[in-house]
């Protein structure tokens, strides 16, 4: 049975579809399907990829999921079918010449391929060369490449390419459901059988059990199909650079914090990159949605998690993030082969997979001889793989450096120093605990953070820092996998798998190599019959022999069972080792249309140390209206004594028209025993119910209002007692149907009471989250308009920042020694005012300090086009169709108290001290005859702030401004533009000295435009400018007068040259060398400055083009400044 959703708009490419769960293959649609937007969900829980079969270019999909609900498939489709041939003129008409003569016709004649030509081929893109050079910089080299081919090569063979030269070191945003892959790089040729890859790709999970992977890689993937429907063969392999590493992180949720959470790397390492899209984000066992408008969004750059409102984040929910990130310590490569046959009754798979590091070619760890030596000797004991990280490298002076000395009798202790007769060694400092180590944290620098030596008491280390590192060693992990699936009848199939895995932790060493291999086995037969003969009857019987066997070490290359298998049967975080048996029998019974009941019984035992017996029922019903389900176990296990484990999750509802009541219920019960009348402090019970109202299924707008309660109990080593109780109260509406508006709104209200805290280490709190999304689009579009509101609570992470020294025109910011000391000081950096002076990039770097925040966020836009409606109407009107605005306003906002001003977004007192963090802009346009040819003007008021947490201190900027621009053209040739404004910028910084201001300016712009033509362009432009610093920071004041001339030339298809000279003066008081001045300067100096700068672009051909860029400066009692560059660009 297959149903599709009502969508509310006919050209929408959204489809939503309902499916009953089977074994057969379905072709889903008739239009190709975007890959990445196929979801599938149980109910309402999403389920994982590796549940189901589906492949976008055939549509074909297949069940693998013991779904007991109907399957919801949401998708995107293209407007067209791929697989299918298309062409806008009838082949037959083109005239094959046979020699006769005619009067007229049109003649064809096919030319050989020309892999570049215009035919089949769409290609876009460009290569650049190019080198910039001056007298106050080095000479430097860019290059560029960006290429893009899709098309049709020949008969069966197309080709789709991207290929650019970027690397580009970040990661997209991880704020949408849909991920743009910007540093995807890769050639791929495709046809009907076959596919070939090089370049980057991704590997997904193979047929069968074991086996499970979603890898990113950068290399060769192959693969072909052969055969018919009846007996198909697939084979495909890849030989690659695995691009990263995967890791399970298992994260205890925070009472009212929605993030971020931090992710961390397999080698406890705090600071990574999360390659974009490889996450898969559980709570309670539930796979996530990425998105703003869905369940959480992530930082890849910085490897954190936020929970949007829709989740509310408490003490009590489990977060499981599964992911790959960057691992640089090693070269890492992977290969895999794999074989399938389908057919009818029988399937076959054969897989292979390996990935390991190249211990002799290491990247960011670097290792010496006796590095390698010491990883040889230690085996598998990696925690003795410590060394000392103090690197002899010279003196460097964009790195923090320290010299050697001896103090109080101790050899060889480090000391920060810029002095470049001594300054010769570089150290990392690891974290070692509290009175584990001799050095602690001293301060920042514009180049890293120091770290200073304090001298023991008693011989005991007063620090809890150390110069040394854990190297991290090279590993491998490889699986061999193959299995069967057999169909005896209609009624009876059974799997069979074989599997061995070669884990191998440190491949410098042979020591401890007798656990690095081990074996696995899984087997199942299922059956699933009419309960009578007649094959019409609607209630089905399902029966199941599940058994699965691992020899101890055996070691998976991803997580292949349930997200919570091991928190199911009592085994999280614990040491348990041995062979692992898994065997469970299952009966059941389930009618077609309404649902059903399954009873399980279950084994799981673990070597000498864990066995556990585990029943289980699972059921669901659905009938006019009536809905339940219910999923309850109970787990009886011995494991350094016995343990009982009572849970069970049920769900009841019943509509009354368009009205659905419902209630929800989540108890659980887990007892360890120690002897007869002891608790174990790892005892808990807790019960959770909720009350719901909410709409009918099938109505478009919906909304839910709820009612919860959470009960805990904790043991005191004797008995179970109350901890703690919880209470929350929520709804949420979605308008939909409303062909002008929509809106979508969630709110939730927590309270937290703690009963006893002596048995919780948590403190009462009051948890308020919420949202608002309304959009609205009025008269034509004359008026749209958005408003975006957000409350919630999280974290906000403590920062720190760095210069780092580029090519010069490649930066950002300037350095400018204000003390004359020849040390790069935070506050003696500056955003550079011409490009020869873009010699550093700041970076922040994350630090492992978080603050509790309350947070607010606000975003709302408005534009207002009267003339798409009065344009033609009376002459009031039609005045009025002459004005239009544009707003926009933004803010984010980020409090350490909670209070109403915590959810005021129109609060912008920068200098609030409860204020953590801030982010504003508010603009405000309203043009006058804004396309009218003759006369324009507009008026734009402005604020932009913000306000970062470092770890050291505020860094807060404001600047607001009112400006009023006139544009009159006199006559056909010359056009006068007035611009006028005075505004307000003010710096406060805690962290370091001598960046705290307040200018206020005045300035006025006018500009005198000759354009005879559409070719050449002069203009003669001046300026008056007045700044004052507020008296309480200095008083100083800069006048600010220039006159300028400029000319543009532009001829189409040939080039363009742009050209401008100005003279500057100022007139300033008050001491130059300062980050104060250069604001005011405008890098300049007092007196009479000259600026210019000369832009000429060329075509060379039609697709080659020259560039040419020289500007200069010159100050008084300054040299005159050279620079310049020169770039060759072809287009493809």
């Amino acid at each position: 049975m297959v149903t599709i959703w009502p969508l509310r708009s006919q050209t929408s490419n959204l489809r939503w579809k309902t499916i009953t769960p089977q074994s057969d293959t379905l072709i889903i649609d008739s239009l190709t399907i975007y890959q990445n937007s196929f979801k599938v969900f149980c109910g309402d829980a999403l389920l994982d990829d590796s549940a189901y079969y589906f492949d976008g270019n055939t549509r074909k999909f297949y069940s693998k999921t013991d779904c007991s609900d109907s399957l919801q498939l949401r998708y995107r489709v293209f407007s067209i079918d791929f697989q299918k041939p298309y062409q806008t003129i009838d082949t037959s008409m083109i005239y094959q010449n046979k020699g006769e003569v005619a009067d007229f016709f049109y003649s064809y004649e096919e030319k050989p391929l020309n892999f570049f030509s215009d035919g089949g081929i769409k290609k876009s893109g460009s290569i650049s060369r190019g080198i910039s050079f001056g007298n106050s910089q080095d000479l430097s080299v860019n290059s560029t490449l960006n290429l893009q081919l899709s098309g049709e090569i020949s008969n069966n063979m197309n080709i789709l390419a991207t290929v650019t030269d970027d690397n580009l070191p970040i990661q997209p945003d991880g704020n949408t459901n849909q991920i743009q892959e910007f540093d995807q790089v890769f050639i791929q040729l495709y046809g009907k059988e076959y596919k070939i890859i090089a370049g980057d790709f991704w590997l997904k999970k193979p047929t069968g059990y074991f086996m499970n992977y979603n890898k990113r890689a950068q290399g060769l993937y192959g693969q072909y199909s052969w055969g018919d429907e009846k007996n198909k063969w697939t084979a495909q392999g890849a030989g690659a650079l695995s691009k990263g590493k995967f890791a399970r992180n298992e994260i205890q949720g925070m009472e009212g914090s929605q993030g971020p959470y931090r992710l961390k790397g397999n080698e406890n390492e705090p600071f990574i990159m999360v390659l974009s899209g490889t996450e898969k984000v559980y709570l309670d066992g539930k796979l996530l949605e990425r998105g703003q408008e869905y369940d959480y969004v992530i930082n890849y750059n910085s490897a954190e998690i936020i929970f949007t409102p829709r989740n509310q984040i408490t003490k009590d929910v489990r977060i499981v993030v599964e992911f790959q990130y960057t691992d640089q310590n090693y070269a890492r490569s992977l290969f895999q082969a794999s074989i399938n046959y389908e057919s009818k009754k029988f399937d076959f798979w054969l897989n292979m997979y390996s990935e390991q590091d190249a211990k002799n070619q290491s990247l960011q760890q670097k290792l010496s001889t006796k590095d390698k030596l010491l990883l040889s000797k230690i085996g598998d004991t990696l925690e003795l793989a410590r060394t000392q990280s103090i690197d002899s490298v010279g003196f460097l002076d964009n790195q923090v450096t320290y010299k050697l000395m001896d103090s109080l009798g101790i050899d060889s202790v480090l000391v920060y120093s810029v002095s470049p007769d001594s300054a010769f060694y570089r150290a990392t400092f690891t974290n070692v605990g509290v009175g584990n180590g001799n050095y602690i944290f001293d301060r920042f620098t514009a180049v890293g953070r120091v770290y200073k030596w304090v001298a023991p008491i008693g011989g005991v280390p007063q620090g809890d820092f150390e110069p040394s590192r854990l190297i991290v060693t090279p590993k491998k992990n490889a699986m061999i996998s193959a299995g069967m699936n057999y169909r005896f009848n209609e009624k009876w199939k059974m799997m069979t798998e074989m599997s061995t895995s070669n884990n191998d932790i440190n491949t410098f060493s042979r020591l401890n190599s007798e656990d690095n291999r081990a074996f696995g086995n899984k087997t199942t037969i299922d059956g699933l019959f009419h309960l009578r003969n007649d094959t019409t009857s609607k209630w089905l019987v399902s029966t199941g022999l599940d058994f699965e066997f691992r020899t101890k070490y055996f070691k998976e290359i991803e997580r292949y069972r349930g997200v919570e298998f091991d928190r199911d049967w009592n085994v999280r975080n614990m040491q348990y080792q041995g062979q692992e048996v898994l065997a469970h029998v299952s009966g059941g019974i389930k009618h077609k249309d309404f649902g059903g009941v399954e009873l399980k019984a279950q084994n799981y035992t673990l070597g000498e140390d864990y066995q556990g017996n585990r029943a289980q029922v699972l059921g669901d019903w659905s009938r006019k209206g009536f809905n339940a389900s219910l999923d309850g176990s109970y787990l009886s296990a011995n494991a350094d004594g016995e343990n009982t484990y009572l849970r069970h999750k049920s769900k009841i509802s019943q509509e009354f028209g368009k009205i659905k009541i419902g209630f929800e219920d989540d108890h659980e019960l887990n007892q360890f025993e120690l002897g007869d009348t002891l608790l174990r402090t790892n005892s808990y019970q807790w019960y959770d119910w909720k009350v719901f109202l909410a709409n009918a299924d099938t109505l478009q707008n919906k909304f839910t209002v709820f009612y919860r309660e959470r009960y805990d109990w904790k043991s005191d080593s004797t008995r179970l007692k109350s901890a703690a109780k919880g209470r929350s109260v929520g709804a949420d509406y979605n308008w939909v149907t409303n062909e002008t508006s929509t809106l979508t709104t969630l709110v939730s209200y927590r309270t937290l009471e703690i009963k006893d805290e002596q048995l919780i280490d948590q403190q009462p709190e009051n948890t308020f989250l919420g949202r608002i999304d309304y959009r609205l689009n009025l008269w034509k579009n004359a008026l749209t308009a958005s408003t975006f509101y957000e409350v919630g609570s999280g974290l906000e992470l403590k920062r720190e920042f760095l210069y780092i020294e580029v090519n010069a025109g490649q930066g950002v910011y300037t350095w400018i020694d204000y003390n004359n000391d020849g040390v790069k000081d935070l506050n003696e950096f500056e955003v550079a005012q011409y490009q020869d002076q873009a010699k550093y990039i700041r970076v922040f770097t994350p630090s492992d300090e978080y603050v509790r925040t309350y947070s607010n966020e606000f975003n709302q836009t408005l534009f207002w086009r009267p003339e798409r409606i009065w344009k033609s109407k009376g002459k009031v009107l039609k005045l009025l169709s002459r004005f239009s605005n544009q707003a926009r306003f933004r803010v984010n906002r980020k409090m350490a108290n909670q209070s109403v001003r915590t959810y005021n977004p129109l609060d912008r007192n920068i200098e609030d001290s409860s204020l953590i963090s801030f982010n504003s802009t508010i603009r405000n346009t309203v043009f006058f005859n804004r396309t009218n040819p003759i006369f324009a003007a507009d008026y734009t008021y402005s604020e932009t702030g913000s306000k970062t947490l470092l770890a050291s201190g505020f860094d807060a900027r404001d600047i607001r401004f009112n400006a009023l621009n006139f544009r009159w053209n006199l006559w056909r040739k010359f056009t006068i533009n007035l611009e006028a404004e005075e505004g307000l910028k003010s710096s406060r910084a805690d962290y370091t000295s001598g960046r705290d201001f307040s200018i206020q300016y005045h300035k006025v712009q006018p500009e005198l435009v000759f354009q005879p033509s559409t070719t050449f362009r002069l203009s003669l432009n001046a300026r008056y400018e007045e700044k004052r610093n507020d008296a309480e920071f200095g008083g100083e004041s800069a006048f600010i007068g220039d006159v300028g001339l400029g000319l543009k030339w532009n001829q189409i298809e040939k080039g363009s040259l742009n050209a401008e000279v100005k003279i500057v003066s100022i007139n300033y008081t008050g001491p130059q060398n300062s980050a104060l001045a250069y604001e005011m300067l405008e890098s300049l100096k007092p007196g009479r400055n000259y600026t210019w700068n000369v832009n000429y672009q060329r075509n060379l051909s039609k697709n080659l083009q020259i560039s040419l860029q020289y500007n200069g400066r010159q100050s008084e009692e300054s040299k005159t400044i050279h620079s310049g560059g020169v770039e060759v660009r072809a287009f493809f």
